[in-house]
């Protein structure tokens, strides 16, 4: 029996190591952990934290939170997702804290979440807990603005005129756009207090307008009668733009949720609360999750690992074998050596690279965010210029038709489609990798990928198993050749480098079925081979083990860490593959070909709508053949294009 407590999951346990402190900081652009390196004396360092934030609705509020939290003492860089609501954000915590981000972003006009203690993030039970409060909310606003709104359109078309009906029609519009489209007004006031606008402030504008207007109507008909024109009243408009966008809003933030699915589903394998201890003995029952990194010590099993692997087939563990936290054993039960704890788990690991890279922006998006940041104003000025042009080109009626139009302009306009096209399949994609055992370190890591034409494998331990057997070459993985031949289906040319001689490096690569190969690299060879290609105009992606062939990695366009467990250098490769499987590599090219596929989609509709749907709601047709979009079609619009962008992201979590 090894040595060691002997202890149950569920049990207070004692006298075991305790773990060591860690902590995930930036040094130089290379991400380390804390605890696990001697105190680096004098040198700065930049921890990197997921904040959830709160009051974002559109494109315009991404770019005023990401540009207040830039603008912090101590912030070295930060990204804002409106997809997941959250911003990511790399500080000094010598200058700054999460205390201080909050009351800038607060200052901005919406809200940081953090925790007790003022410095973390708020817990994510927690955060979940707001997010359902929110959804809990628009869900009741929406059910009750879409009863309103049918009400108001029922006296409006469905009844003859009578005494009163107009009055009816006001107070319960009146109730649809003030009390359930409140969030829209409130936060249109609280962006003008601080010289911003975002969607809401379009929202509150349109809805505001074309209630007021109406009442101005509906009190003083004698302005247009005397005229010899007819007092409109559009309060069923303004109670239908509520209606419409606050659904589109629930339908939206489902469809949100949805991209996340597998990060949250990561985080549903994290064991509850247990008393384990590196160095504990554990008893593993059969179907019970395995609470701790370690290593079978008695017994043997079956686990599965499919949602940290992607691989199907439960893995057989006996002595020796190692185990992860969060995997679930089967039929058998067995002793373990709990080695590493709670943040130190090679789960947790995979949940901080997962997040981190969804909070990432691919380069793209930078564009995006600066279309965005105006796009509110301009559509503000667009809308007066509708006005004005109405009034002056057609008296008389002008003004009327002129404001309805204006109502229009400021409601069918959408920056949530521009805000969530890209980050919501940036999100989705890298969750569809991660759920393969695919780590994708960043969003420009996905986008890279797309573009490789040449990748250079490593011999040893990438495409051979890395020991040598009985007759003395490390024998071909068992799915190393079906991996080049899917590689080279796809257009890629697939080349192999290794120390070994000659002649053994032959025999691999002609079994292998690899197009051309390199012997007796030493790791600077391998580099300098990298760089070649890279000069041919080739855009290389480099297999490795992420230790031997570091400098190879550094010098790739996309650089991929082979292995399995916790020996993957799983900070310095933009790629880690959690397995040693190859058969990831046509996988990883095949998402990222579509996730870009699915961007150019999302941002050609949400440019293409936008182009043709705001002259359209101007009027631009009305001379030509009387065609004018009313606000109600032009709110429903709205709505469906928030709403077709984030489920085409979805796709993406399919195959």
């Amino acid at each position: 029996m090894p040595g060691g407590t002997v202890r149950r999951a569920d049990r207070v346990l004692s006298n075991a190591v305790p773990p060591p402190s860690s902590c995930q900081i930036v040094i130089s652009g290379i991400i380390v952990q804390v605890g696990k390196l001697p105190y680096l004396c004098g040198m700065a360092k930049t921890v990197r934290k997921n904040f959830p934030v709160e009051g974002m609705g559109c494109a315009a509020c991404v770019a005023r939170v990401e540009n207040t939290l830039k603008g912090c003492p101590g912030v070295e860089n930060a990204s804002v997702s409106l997809a997941s609501n959250s911003a990511q954000v790399d500080y000094d915590p010598g200058v700054t804290s999460g205390k201080k981000l909050r009351e800038a972003v607060q200052a901005a006009g919406y809200d940081l979440l953090v925790g007790e203690d003022e410095d973390e993030p708020a817990p994510e039970d927690e955060a979940d807990r707001r997010r359902e409060d929110v959804y809990s909310s628009l869900k009741r606003d929406a059910i009750a603005a879409a009863v309103l709104a049918a009400l108001v359109m029922l006296l409006a078309m469905g009844f003859k005129p009578f005494h009163g009906r107009g009055i009816a029609m006001a107070v319960l519009a009146g109730t649809a756009v003030f009390w359930c489209g409140r969030r829209f007004i409130v936060t249109a006031w609280n962006q003008a207090r601080h010289v911003s606008a975002n969607m809401d402030t379009l929202v509150a504008l349109s809805t505001c307008i074309s209630f007021f207007f109406s009442l101005f109507n509906l009190a003083f008909p004698g302005v247009w009668t005397s005229r010899g024109l007819e007092a409109h009243l559009y309060f069923e408009s303004s109670a239908m733009i509520v209606a419409f966008i606050l659904l589109g809003r629930l339908l939206e933030e489902k469809a949100k949720h949805g991209t996340t699915a597998a990060i949250r589903a990561l985080k549903g394998l994290q064991p509850k609360e247990v008393n384990v201890r590196p160095g504990d003995i554990v008893d593993i029952a059969p179907g019970s999750r395995i609470p701790a990194d370690g290593t079978v010590v008695e017994g043997s099993s079956t686990v599965d690992e499919s949602m940290m692997t992607g691989e199907p087939v439960p893995a057989e563990k006996g002595p020796g074998s190692v185990v992860y936290a969060g995997t679930i054993n089967q039929a058998g039960s067995f002793r373990m050596r709990a080695d590493k704890t709670g943040s130190e788990t090679m789960l947790a690991a995979i949940i901080r690279m997962v997040q981190d890279a969804q909070g990432s922006k691919a380069r793209i998006q930078r564009t995006v965010d600066k279309v965005a940041a105006v796009f509110v104003p301009v559509i503000i000025g667009i809308s007066l210029l509708t006005l004005v042009a109405w009034i002056v080109l057609m008296p008389g009626e002008g003004l009327a038709m002129g404001l309805l139009s204006m109502v229009t302009v400021l409601v069918i306009a959408c920056p949530c489609s521009l805000g969530l096209a890209t980050p919501t399949a940036i999100i989705a994609g890298i969750g569809n990798a991660a759920s393969k055992g695919i780590l994708v370190k960043d969003a420009d890591s996905l986008q890279t990928a797309r573009r490789v034409d040449t990748v250079v494998l490593d011999k040893t331990g990438t495409l051979t198993v890395g020991r040598i057997d009985d007759l003395g070459e490390d024998r071909l993985k068992p799915t190393s050749v079906a991996a080049v031949a899917e590689l080279r289906r796809r257009g890629l040319a697939v080349h192999m480098m290794s120390g070994d001689e000659p002649g053994r490096a032959a025999a691999i690569a002609a079994e292998a079925g690899v197009d051309d190969f390199r012997s007796r690299c030493l790791p600077a060879d391998k580099a300098d081979y990298i760089s070649a290609l890279k000069a041919e105009g080739h855009t290389v992606a480099m297999v490795g083990d992420g230790i031997n062939d570091s400098a190879a990695l550094a010098r790739a366009d996309l650089s991929v860490a082979m292995g399995s467990g916790t020996d993957i250098a799983m900070d310095a490769a933009m790629v880690t593959l959690v397995t040693s499987d190859l058969q990831k590599i046509p996988q990883l090219i095949d998402l990222s070909r579509r996730t870009d596929r699915i961007i150019k989609e999302n941002l050609f509709w949400a440019f293409f709508y936008n182009v043709l749907a705001v002259p359209l709601a101007a009027g631009v047709l009305y001379p030509v053949c009387g065609f004018m979009v009313s606000p109600m079609v032009g709110a429903a619009c709205m709505a469906l294009s928030s709403v077709c962008v984030v489920c085409n992201s979805l796709r993406l979590r399919r195959g």
